[in-house]
């Protein structure tokens, strides 16, 4: 039992986490895994929602120069499965813990999005929980940079999200999903499309 923020959780933000992890569950079961290509590395990312100044946000991470993949880029905490962690989930929790100081007891997994394969090399799976206590936030200044909180109605609004054609490392045009920037930062590429796919879900 989460009850940790119960003095900051109004009654609109429990009915949201019941409602969402819900709608994750409905669709859990028809959730079709992507065949993961040869030679993919597996990783786990977090979809992060919590309360930040009056409202429900989405967290993110921005990314140093320093690290070996993305460098600079607005993504979810999260990296590879290690062969210490029981399961994908469990890497997802680690490396948030790892990324930006939450621990695993402050974070509610609600449910699960589509795992897919990415153009960079990776087969990702991704979780969404909810963070109930920031006390503990501080970030890993050799992998995140900053973190970004993005109001989840601020996301919806259908003008603020788009398509647009990216040419990845083999120089081929595909249609991404990205979203205007917000306080300076783009959201684009595969997190895009876990937000995307996220949002899908709960305006429902």
């Amino acid at each position: 039992m989460f009850i940790r923020c119960s003095d900051i959780m109004n009654q609109q933000i429990k009915i949201f986490i019941e409602s969402t992890r819900s709608k994750l569950m409905c669709i859990g079961q028809y959730l079709l895994k992507n065949s993961i290509d040869r030679g993919l590395i597996k990783a786990s990312v977090l979809l992060p929602i919590t309360f930040w100044e009056n409202e429900l946000v989405i967290l993110f991470t921005k990314r140093t120069n320093s690290v070996n993949n993305h460098q600079n880029q607005i993504s979810f905490p999260g990296g590879s499965i290690e062969t210490k962690d029981l399961n994908p989930q469990a890497a997802a929790l680690r490396e948030t813990e790892e990324e930006i100081g939450v621990n695993k007891v402050d974070i509610e997994i609600l449910g699960k999005l589509k795992a897919r394969n990415t153009t960079t090399g990776f087969y990702i799976y991704p979780f969404v929980g909810f963070i109930h206590s920031l006390k503990d936030i501080k970030i890993n200044k050799i992998e995140v940079d900053r973190i970004i909180y993005i109001p989840i109605k601020w996301l919806l609004i259908p003008e603020n999200s788009y398509t647009e054609t990216y040419y990845g490392q083999k120089k081929i045009g595909q249609t991404i999903v990205s979203f205007s920037e917000y306080d300076g930062e783009k959201v684009w590429g595969v997190t895009a499309s876990f937000v995307k796919e996220f949002l899908d879900i709960v305006k429902k």
